[in-house]
């Protein structure tokens, strides 16, 4: 399955058209997440099916319900039902917060779903989108579409619609690549790879931070809702939506070439979390805007094979002798160590990294394994 996402360029009749039908899907989320709240409490169970049913009495008194295509008013009880499935799901594992489904507020756009485009009476010709709802939308088709459409999604972000558009087309994985290699990922250097391979983080975030900041304090001085205040507003946002934008352009450059060039990368399980949420280091902001959760996430679909390794250690453990080096700081990028060795600390990294991921598939270890174990084999 591929996913297109393409700007949508609505008219201002359809947008409104859009915003109402969307404002009226929030509506029947709502509505039946109070019902099986309701239902829960006295005792009845709620199945999407049975909801699915009301549907029809529902759109008898509604005449916009009537307007929207009956798979997309259908796929809201879909999405309620995931909800509350991922709520299970989260119950029983334990390891995150169960996070209870919400109420939606009506200033988000609720998604419009067309769930099955080949059976309705809507088009995808160049870039014209076409539906009986609201007649021809175009958009930014700036790559071609290959597949079969499976599955047809508008909605809107940052003041733009977009139409996201899934295929059941499935890229050719090259199988001629048996390179294995592993990497550092780090603030200064996004990657430092076993190979030798280093490549600079982008400085995106700190240019547009300093804007943003300097907009956000003349901002502030503003009343709140005038005209210069909601201006300040929107430059702001805009510059956020344009720092993503550089971010996710650089690491999705830097996941292809790595993946153009090796079939198995071994890196880090990092908690992410924990390492934005610290107060020992002061680089809470710059973790969280170097996105590694983002960047792991596109190399795991764009790679083969992925292996996530024990983080313990690893880059305070000498990959010669095995040494810990308990005092190590942050700041100390060079280590000298007692087997006569002076290393990079991020390279030495990497090459323990490599360790554990040859013990995980070379000896069948688990994933918890850490670099002294690993070390231990590697001596055996």
């Amino acid at each position: 399955m591929l996913t297109y996402k393409f700007k949508l360029y609505p008219s201002k009749e359809q947008q409104e058209k859009l915003w109402l039908h969307a404002n009226k899907l929030n509506f029947i989320y709502n509505y039946f997440l109070n019902q099986r709240i309701e239902n829960y409490k006295n005792g009845i169970k709620t199945s999407q099916y049975t909801q699915q049913k009301e549907l029809v009495l529902l759109k008898k008194d509604d005449k916009i319900l009537k307007e929207i295509h009956s798979q997309s008013v259908q796929h809201v009880t879909l999405r309620l039902q995931n909800s509350y499935k991922d709520f299970f799901r989260r119950v029983k594992s334990g390891k995150e917060a169960p996070g209870f489904p919400k109420f939606r507020s009506c200033k988000n756009f609720f998604g419009i779903c067309f769930p099955q485009p080949n059976d309705m009476k809507q088009v995808i010709k160049d870039n014209i989108f076409e539906t009986k709802q609201y007649g021809k939308i175009e958009f930014n088709k700036h790559i071609d579409i290959q597949g079969n459409l499976k599955q047809i999604y508008i909605t809107f972000e940052k003041n733009k619609f977009y139409i996201c558009i899934t295929t059941d087309y499935i890229k050719d994985i090259q199988q001629n690549l048996n390179n294995t290699i592993a990497i550092d990922i780090g603030l200064k250097n996004l990657i430092v790879a076993t190979d030798g391979t280093k490549i600079e983080n982008c400085t995106h975030a700190k240019y547009f931070d300093k804007q943003i900041d300097q907009l956000q304090s003349r901002a502030d001085k503003k009343k709140k809702g005038s005209r210069r205040n909601k201006r300040l507003k929107r430059t702001i946002q805009r510059l956020y939506e344009l720092k993503t934008r550089k971010i996710n352009d650089f690491q999705h450059k830097v996941s292809k070439q790595l993946s153009c060039k090796y079939d198995t990368i071994f890196v880090e399980n990092l908690s992410l979390k924990k390492m934005s949420e610290t107060e020992k280091t002061g680089l809470n902001k710059a973790i969280r805007n170097a996105k590694f959760g983002q960047f792991i996430s596109f190399l795991k679909y764009k790679v083969n094979n992925i292996v996530l390794v024990n983080p313990y250690n690893t880059s305070k453990t000498c990959n010669n002798c095995g040494k810990i080096h308990k005092d190590l700081k942050l700041s100390d990028r060079t280590i000298s160590c007692e087997c006569g060795i002076t290393y990079d600390r991020d390279e030495n990294a990497a090459k323990n990294i490599f360790c554990l991921g040859q013990a995980i598939l070379e000896r069948g270890c688990n994933q918890s394994v850490t670099i002294d174990e690993a070390i231990a084999f590697k001596q055996e």
